[in-house]
């Protein structure tokens, strides 16, 4: 919606996935040819990728989009100081660690919140009926997966497409089924925020995660 404001545009997306299999230099490469439209540029090493970053796009107002930022240096090897694009340029961090943001000095921080009821609703509806409203009978079953994917839109996406054109019964088996085993999609996108913890940290997530079992829910919310 607003590309043409500026003079290129680039969105990379999975930093961290790209990082681990194949480096820095991979994303400089990717951000070098998406920026000055070109392919196959080549960038002999990482230091070699920030000087030409700063060289050539210094005078570009461009817009910047890094999806799933992990650790420091990515961003640093990358987009780390405000001079080495042109002016009125936008760089955009997405990332799970607010912390990263506020080591690296950005400008603001949006933290994004699940969808609301309403807007959870019309996301499930398009994918499981093709229409803003359910069929009647599904009414009820709807607003039961809705409050199950809590605001998250990947697991309402998949949860719809799964279920479009399926009949209640389905409907009612898949629901049962969820309460003891959750969709792989689902939890193979929140294995990714688990996979980034620190050693320790991962520890303590588990220490809590099973500090609750078998104790009722009340209890939980009082404490």
């Amino acid at each position: 919606m607003i590309s043409n404001q500026f003079d290129a545009c680039s969105f990379i997306a999975n930093v961290r996935e790209v990082n681990e299999k194949d480096g820095i230099l991979q994303l400089q490469q990717t951000l070098l040819n998406d920026l000055l439209n070109l392919r196959d540029m080549n960038v002999k090493d990482v230091d070699n990728g920030i000087l030409m970053i700063k060289k050539k796009l210094c005078h570009k107002k461009i817009l910047f989009v890094l999806d799933d930022v992990n650790e420091l240096c990515q961003l640093n090897k990358l987009v780390a100081e405000h001079n080495w694009f042109g002016l009125g340029n936008r760089v955009v961090i997405t990332t799970r660690d607010v912390h990263l943001l506020m080591t690296h000095k950005v400008d603001g921080i949006y933290e994004v919140e699940g969808l609301s009821f309403d807007e959870a609703f019309h996301l499930f509806n398009s994918k499981a009926f093709d229409k803003e409203h359910p069929v009647e009978d599904y009414l009820e079953l709807s607003q039961a997966f809705i409050h199950y994917a809590n605001g998250l839109p990947l697991a309402i996406e998949v949860l719809a497409s799964f279920l479009y054109n399926r009949s209640t019964y389905e409907w009612e088996s898949e629901l049962d089924r969820l309460k003891e085993f959750p969709t792989e999609k689902i939890l193979n996108v929140l294995q990714l925020s688990f996979d980034g913890l620190q050693e320790t940290e991962k520890e303590i997530f588990l220490h809590i995660a099973f500090f609750w079992n078998y104790i009722n829910r009340e209890t939980i919310i009082a404490i």
